[in-house]
């Protein structure tokens, strides 16, 4: 089965959801939240619509990736934009093909073209190393707080584009707060699905405390 990426399309929108749902559940948190993300923010100002592609095989939306607009602010107060991404999802029986890493690879170039510099996510290192991304601390960029955590990501769109961007990173889905009322309204349109404990949930919460080794901390800018 061949891969194919495109846009995104608002026949798409549903399965996007479903799809979604099933990559994430039980994986960071008993229960899951990220289809909320796509579906609410879909249309909103925050979103990149221009870079929301899904991966089909077959006719089958097998993968999906979410742009949102974020920004880095310098010590000066400047900000400069950049774009981060988020849900990255992969349906589960077609995850470990390289599905993600061909979203990424696609809309990366499309970035590039549109004028941004690079990418800044929030991941695990282990993987998003493998397809581009470094420490975001290695650009002397921080979290919103000023803290240099490994989970925070960067991928420079070409040669040099994020030398001279320094300071703490902030996103624009930041200031996004779901009513919890609204979110389980609709949730309750999905399949229910049993809420659990898993292990990958221990690792999540072990990764996002985790902050960067001082030697890789870019500090002549921040």
């Amino acid at each position: 089965m061949k891969l194919e990426i495109r846009l995104e399309e608002k026949n798409d929108y549903r399965k996007v959801e479903e799809m979604t749902r099933e990559a994430f559940w039980n994986l960071y948190v008993p229960g899951a939240n990220e289809h909320s993300i796509v579906h609410y923010l879909r249309n909103s100002e925050v979103t990149i619509p221009q870079l929301n592609f899904v991966a089909t095989k077959d006719g089958e939306i097998v993968g999906h990736i979410f742009y949102t607009k974020a920004e880095v602010i310098d010590k000066e107060g400047k900000s400069h934009e950049v774009l981060t991404f988020g849900p990255l999802s992969v349906s589960p029986k077609f995850q470990k093909q390289g599905i993600g890493r061909a979203l990424i690879e696609f809309t990366k170039r499309i970035a590039a073209d549109m004028g941004y510099k690079g990418i800044i996510i929030y991941g695990y290192p282990g993987y998003y190393n493998r397809v581009g991304f470094k420490s975001a601390a290695s650009f002397g960029i921080a979290r919103a707080d000023g803290v240099f955590a490994k989970a925070l990501l960067a991928m420079e769109l070409y040669p040099g584009s994020l030398k001279e961007i320094s300071g703490d990173f902030h996103e624009a889905v930041s200031c996004f707060q779901l009513d919890e009322n609204e979110f389980l309204k609709f949730e309750s349109s999905f399949p229910a699905k049993e809420k659990k404990h898993e292990p990958s949930q221990d690792l999540f919460l072990e990764m996002v405390d985790k902050l960067e080794d001082p030697e890789n901390i870019k500090l002549n800018n921040h």
